[in-house]
């Protein structure tokens, strides 16, 4: 049994058969695919809850894999899932899913209130709700008169999502792709604009120097021209250092460390960089120091420098 609707989403589960698609996928995965703890904590923000996520799964995982990390906000209550990106994809690449296929990885315990009656994956098992969690049961346990409901992706509302790339590499939601993708938009559009004030500034100087020259034809000597040209100069190799100091700044941030703040002023810039765990921190200072930047840490915050 296959579970595939009409709008394209499919449970994902260890007895499925193979499938032969043509189109993209929102895959839905089964409690085989992934580890579900359930914690009340008094945090408000989900970028706090992943930071601790880790270290709740200590007594749960196999410490050899690597485990990728998702929470969500349900019910007055912190959702964490625990699952390996890897062992997913090797899955999905046997029943005939490839990776690039996969729009959308969701997990079943979001359909909770849709699974209080069991719905069969295979001959083998049934998913349903157990006292608040999403249960994959032998169909052996069941009764054996026991009528299955069908339940409809198609009408199904499916929320806090991961992409299989945002799983790979940091294990981001869509709503904090969306926040990191417009840190990078900003950072474009600074270089977009810092390009065409100095190109502007630098048509200026040659609009003036023609001038000068045709007021003046004394400036037409090379040793004059040499000297206004040393003038402005430096302003252009300001510029440029600037822009590229935003450049090298672009480069510390991840999914897991995102820009804070951006300060550039006429004798430097500075820049505050939020990461999400002591590694990632470390790793920023150590490479903000590589790129000749005055660097310090506070906490999770890396503060980075440098003049102009």
């Amino acid at each position: 049994m296959s579970l595939m609707d009409n709008n394209n989403r499919l449970f994902i589960h260890k007895n499925m058969e193979h499938v032969s698609l043509e189109q993209n996928v929102e895959i839905i995965l089964t409690p085989q695919f992934y580890t579900f703890i359930r914690e009340e904590l008094d945090i408000n923000f989900a970028y706090q809850a992943k930071q601790i996520a880790a270290s709740l799964f200590d007594d749960y995982l196999n410490s050899s894999i690597e485990y990728q990390y998702h929470v969500t906000k349900c019910e007055g209550t912190w959702c964490f899932y625990a699952y390996d990106i890897e062992e997913i994809e090797t899955f999905l690449e046997g029943v005939g899913i490839e990776k690039h296929r996969v729009s959308k990885i969701y997990f079943a315990q979001g359909l909770s209130s849709e699974l209080k009656e069991p719905i069969q994956l295979s001959e083998k098992n049934v998913l349903q709700t157990v006292e608040g969690t999403v249960t994959v049961i032998p169909t052996r346990l069941m009764e054996s008169n026991l009528s299955f409901k069908p339940l409809d992706l198609s009408t199904v509302k499916l929320t806090n999502g991961v992409s299989i790339g945002a799983s790979k590499s940091s294990l981001i939601g869509l709503k904090e792709s969306i926040i990191l993708s417009s840190l990078f938009f900003i950072l474009g559009g600074l270089f977009i604009i810092e390009g065409h004030r100095v190109t502007t500034s630098i048509s200026d100087i040659n609009e003036q120097l023609v001038t000068l020259i045709d007021e003046n034809p004394t400036y037409g000597t090379s040793l004059v021209r040499k000297s206004i040209l040393e003038k402005y100069q430096p302003i252009d190799e300001h510029e440029r250092a600037k822009r590229q100091s935003i450049k090298e700044i672009s480069k510390l941030l991840s999914a897991n460390s995102q820009l804070n703040d951006l300060s550039i002023e006429k004798l430097g810039i500075k820049a505050n960089i939020k990461t999400s765990n002591i590694s990632i921190s470390n790793q920023v200072l150590q490479s903000a120091k590589a790129k000749k930047f005055k660097s310090s840490k506070n906490g999770l915050n890396v503060q980075v420098e440098k003049e102009l």
